[in-house]
């Protein structure tokens, strides 16, 4: 894994692309570097977003296999308002989360306002992984798993989201992905 790249100087962002890292690295860059030793929220966004991923995590019995990071905790910006995150599961671990009341709990950790009523100022999202583990099968009618093409589709969808730049006339920008 490496460092985050230098965030770019006219969007404040990192450059385009998802960059691997671990929390370790994350909390580096994101939370304890110089830049941000003044920020009066990074410390603690960081404590919420440990809780909340540790909730999500007990839900689906399993550490998540990725999970990405976007908006404005991953950019210059000194005190961001919240963390955008995305949970990756495993397909079987997300598909095993099937009680009631665990699948409310999912549903509230995605609930930005149940979040935020809750001391956690967390956007989330939790998605499936592909069934699919055999890649050389995607092209081949009827090999991929029932599902995956929807699954496929909303990791797409998330990826063209967290590149997307408010600022900087079209720009795209990076975010970073840690893996357990």
């Amino acid at each position: 894994m490496s460092p985050l790249p230098p965030f770019e100087q006219d969007t404040g962002c990192p450059p385009p692309g998802r960059h691997a890292m671990t929390w370790d690295e994350v909390e580096a860059s994101l939370v304890l570097a110089d830049r941000f030793g003044s920020s009066a929220v990074r410390g603690a966004l960081w404590e919420e977003l440990q809780a909340h991923r540790a909730m999500v995590e007990l839900l689906a019995g399993r550490p998540a296999s990725r999970v990405w990071l976007a908006g404005s905790f991953v950019s210059s910006k000194l005190d961001p308002s919240d963390i955008d995150v995305t949970y990756l599961l495993e397909a079987e671990a997300y598909g095993a989360i099937s009680e009631q009341d665990d699948l409310a709990d999912l549903a509230n950790l995605e609930d930005r306002e149940w979040c935020f009523r809750n001391q956690m100022r967390i956007d989330a999202y939790v998605l499936s992984l592909p069934a699919t583990q055999d890649f050389r099968s995607l092209g081949v009618t009827g090999a991929m798993a029932t599902g995956d093409a929807e699954v496929f589709q909303r990791l797409g969808l998330y990826d063209e989201i967290w590149q997307r730049c408010r600022v900087g006339n079209g720009r795209r920008r990076g975010y970073v992905e840690v893996s357990q």
